[in-house]
């Protein structure tokens, strides 16, 4: 299996939640084979043989028939699954996950059932994606993680629920996700980060940011006057180059909300704009403790004002970018 295969995979059992309790690298799965492995998710755990091929295909994969004839459990991975092929695999009872997140797994309480996807166009965004078990370390579940843990350190010291609640995500994806930071050792057994492996986070986390959180697919594109904002009772939080006013002067700004802010565009006539949007509007990924109280405009954390800058094709903001990091090092 080709190594951006592998990563796209990882990506799809992140997002379904999905882990093997073996370390298990999706690079090394044989071919026309299978392995034993343990699959694992927070409802459960059922132990799979599992396989990869290039044509997830019941005629072209005749040494699956073995698998099914012992009544293996068995999992399969690759590319991609046709619709029909797919339906086949169900009727079969064998479980399937492809490279664009067409997914048939069921045990144990556990039902995952995905049709339709079609693979997107791969990103030209060269992001580090350190991957052990096949799990990606910087998934968009656990960027949202790593990127609180930055930012408000001191929830380190405090217990995991907390971690979760500030990052908008599962109790079991902030533990595994913890996990795996120690595993790669920018956390020590007191859960605390070393300065130089900080700073190692910092530039994988910024880097893995534009094809991932910051992706292009996750903002709406808008022209209008956001140069005095009246939020009502929306809580607004500003980054990009909006947010450094003092250090540039600011062509275009991006905003987070936590919900999508239709009064806002409505009251401002902000106008769907593809081509020259002035104006990127963006779901807030955190919660943390100290959020401010109330609605009103407030500056996004600094990692995220770092991270928006440097995504821009804006030679001003990328040295904009390197004085704020500057600031925080």
């Amino acid at each position: 299996m080709d190594e951006q295969l592998a990563q796209e995979l990882a990506d799809r059992f992140d997002e379904f939640g999905l882990r093997f309790l073996e370390p298990i690298d999706l690079n090394e799965l044989p071919t026309e084979d299978t392995v034993s492995a343990t699959l694992a998710h927070q409802e459960g755990h059922a132990p799979y043989q599992v396989g990869c091929s290039d044509t997830l295909t019941l005629s072209s994969m005749g040494w699956v028939r073995r698998h099914y004839a012992e009544h293996d459990r068995l999992l399969l991975v690759g590319p991609r699954v046709t619709e029909r092929s797919a339906e086949r695999l169900r009727l079969l009872g064998i479980n399937y996950i492809d490279q664009a997140g067409n997914a048939f797994i069921t045990f144990n309480g556990v039902h995952i059932d995905v049709r339709g996807r079609r693979a997107l166009r791969p990103s030209a965004t060269k992001a580090p994606r350190l991957t052990r078990g096949g799990v990606n370390l910087f998934s968009v579940k656990r960027s949202q993680v790593i990127f609180t843990i930055l930012s408000w350190p001191d929830l380190l010291d405090g217990p995991v629920r907390e971690i979760a609640t500030a990052s908008m995500v599962s109790l079991g994806q902030a533990q595994g996700t913890l996990d795996l930071l120690m595993q790669y050792g920018y956390l020590d057994e007191e859960k605390h980060f070393a300065p130089s492996r900080r700073e190692l986070l910092i530039d994988h986390w910024t880097a893995s940011y534009p094809s991932g959180l910051g992706s292009e697919g996750k903002a709406g594109r808008y022209s209008g006057d956001w140069a005095s904002l009246r939020v009502g009772d929306a809580s607004v939080y500003v980054s990009g180059e909006a947010a450094v006013p003092e250090l540039l002067r600011p062509e275009t700004a991006t905003l987070y909300t936590e919900e999508f802010p239709i009064e806002l565009i409505r009251s401002h006539r902000w106008r769907r704009n593809d081509e020259q949007p002035t104006i990127f509007l963006r779901r807030q990924f955190w919660r943390p403790s100290d959020a401010p109280a109330g609605p009103g405009v407030h500056e996004a954390p600094w990692l995220l004002v770092y991270a928006d800058l440097l995504a821009s094709n804006d030679g001003r903001q990328h040295e904009v970018a390197q004085r704020i990091r500057e600031d925080h090092r």
